[in-house]
């Protein structure tokens, strides 16, 4: 091959390598453009702010509650470190609620946080006219940052203005929404063992706007220093509403009563016992006297020349 030739073919390889590479910059380019911009959109989905704490948009921010019935306004924080969060009513600025405690004489009002889902509601019993209108969800930042909810209250539900009938009849009354602690009033665990209670609400028309675990009748926080305690929901679709505690490792301080309480139903109960493990208690009894007899016998001998010396002296 002489030169030009050679020439040539290294030419023609090199146009064919800058085509190449070319091709795959512009392609690789452009993937990263696409999974950038799908990032910001999501982020931009629910972050009104750049930094620090960010609320959840998709909550509702318009609810509707009957007079005389229970209305639950949401609120969920990301990124909220140790800031506070504040329930206020717009309608004359009264703080309701900071953190979980309520600040009202109105016992209608309710502060409740739901660990499960980091979501701190707003609970308002027995509603009435007057409680209509804009309520404020802060965090205590400076300057604060808000989210905002609408309360619309109705004299009667939707079916009944409309003049339809309830498809409910009174052959399933019966068949009021409660929810049962599965495994019956009493549950026994080994120690260092896994404890598992599963609260399952039947007959609920709805789901419930949230679902608390108690111990003791304290709420259960699952970020507690103890550690080893979740909890898994059913998703929306099932077609039962199920929430399961699992608490790892036992101990006699997990022992007590246990309760689940939904928004729509009364509370379920039950009694937890830490037992120890019977094998285990019978090693250590075998040991602890095997332990006394040979203390026993050890001494046994000392005893004897004890009294040899004082009968020889006497």
């Amino acid at each position: 091959m002489n030169n030009p030739e050679a020439l040539k073919i290294c030419f023609l390889l090199l146009i064919l390598e800058c085509m190449v590479g070319f091709c795959d910059y512009r392609s690789g380019n452009k993937k990263r453009h696409g999974q950038t911009e799908e990032e910001e959109e999501k982020k931009l989905g629910f972050r009104l702010w750049s930094s620090g704490p960010n609320f959840d948009t998709d909550l509702p921010q318009d609810v509707s509650g009957v007079v005389g019935q229970t209305a639950y306004l949401t609120c969920r924080v990301f990124d909220r470190t140790n800031k506070t969060i504040s329930w206020i009513r717009h309608a004359d600025l009264h703080i309701l609620t900071v953190g979980r405690y309520t600040y009202t004489a109105d016992n209608r009002y309710q502060s409740i946080y739901n660990p499960t889902t980091d979501e701190w509601i707003l609970q308002i019993k027995y509603l009435q006219k007057r409680d209509s209108g804009m309520y404020e969800c802060q965090v205590s930042t400076q300057p604060v940052r808000s989210f905002f909810v609408r309360l619309n209250i109705l004299d009667e539900t939707p079916s009944k203005l409309y003049g339809e009938e309830s498809i409910f009849t009174v052959q399933n009354e019966e068949e009021v929404a409660h929810a049962e602690i599965t495994g019956g009033t009493e549950v026994h665990v080994e120690q260092g063992s896994t404890l598992n209670l599963t609260c399952v609400v039947k007959n609920s028309k709805e789901k419930p706007h949230y679902l608390l675990w108690y111990h003791k009748n304290e709420t259960i926080d699952y970020t507690s220093p103890r550690g080893g305690i979740s909890v898994v929901n059913s998703e929306n679709n099932s077609p039962e509403i199920t929430s399961t505690l699992l608490i790892y490792q036992v101990g006699d301080s997990d022992s007590g009563k246990y309760s689940c309480r939904p928004s729509n139903t009364d509370v379920a109960t039950t009694t937890v016992y830490v037992i120890r493990d019977e094998h285990q208690q019978n090693l250590k009894s075998i040991n602890n006297n095997a332990h006394k007899n040979k203390i026993s016998s050890s001494f046994l001998p000392f005893l004897v020349l004890q009294i040899l010396v004082v009968l020889v002296e006497w």
